[in-house]
């Protein structure tokens, strides 16, 4: 079953690219309905564009946080969602902005993507913070967002090596080819009924 996604981004949008890729190719059903930034100079527009998706800027620039969540939800709601996909979105969501997407289980369709193998290193200097403490594996997660900062249920994690010449710039860059396979394929997963959230929150991820 096709899924339509709503994108929310605040940089370059690499995932979102290799997101809207494995749409092009086939490789993931599903429909880009919308991609929001919130930084009138985010090059996740110029992608959203370029795959021929709508894309919108809300600046969150001298309006609160309240102000401009309202704004995104008011144009999410004109549109049929059934995940919002976070790639690279650089605000916390407030509760009020993921209650707009709880489903019957109580949980948020809101995915987000984690560059470590969470719950190590969370907050947004991940590789950094991973390469300064000298970890030989680390690894990226596809979760489901909740409450708290780079928390809520795993739907998939992916490691990868440090190797012993790594500089920083490399083992992000072996991060971000593990992004760019790994979250496409979490999505169709999720778009072929593959995944299902248990309610035991302890055993985040059943897969059927």
């Amino acid at each position: 079953m096709s899924i339509n996604l709503a994108f929310m981004a605040s940089g370059r949008g690499s995932n979102l690219a290799a997101i809207l890729e494995s749409i092009k190719t086939g490789d993931l059903d599903a429909k880009a309905v919308i991609v929001i930034t919130n930084d009138v100079k985010a090059k996740a527009l110029e992608v959203a564009r370029t795959y021929g998706v709508e894309a919108k800027a809300f600046n969150q620039d001298s309006i609160s946080r309240d102000e401009h969540e309202k704004l995104i939800l008011d144009e999410l709601a004109q549109h049929k969602i059934d995940f919002v996909v976070l790639a690279g979105y650089m605000r916390i969501l407030s509760p009020t902005f993921l209650r707009a997407f709880k489903d019957e289980r109580g949980f948020y369709r809101v995915v987000n993507i984690h560059p470590s193998l969470l719950p190590s290193f969370a907050g947004k200097q991940a590789y950094e913070d991973a390469f300064a403490y000298g970890v030989k594996l680390s690894g990226i997660t596809v979760h489901l967002v909740d409450e708290l900062v780079d928390h809520g249920p795993i739907l998939a994690q992916e490691a990868f090596v440090r190797l012993d010449d790594d500089t920083i710039e490399t083992f992000k860059a072996r991060g971000l080819a593990v992004e760019h396979k790994l979250y496409p394929q979490v999505l169709q997963m999720l778009s072929a009924g593959k995944i299902q959230i248990s309610s035991n929150r302890q055993k985040e991820l059943t897969e059927i």
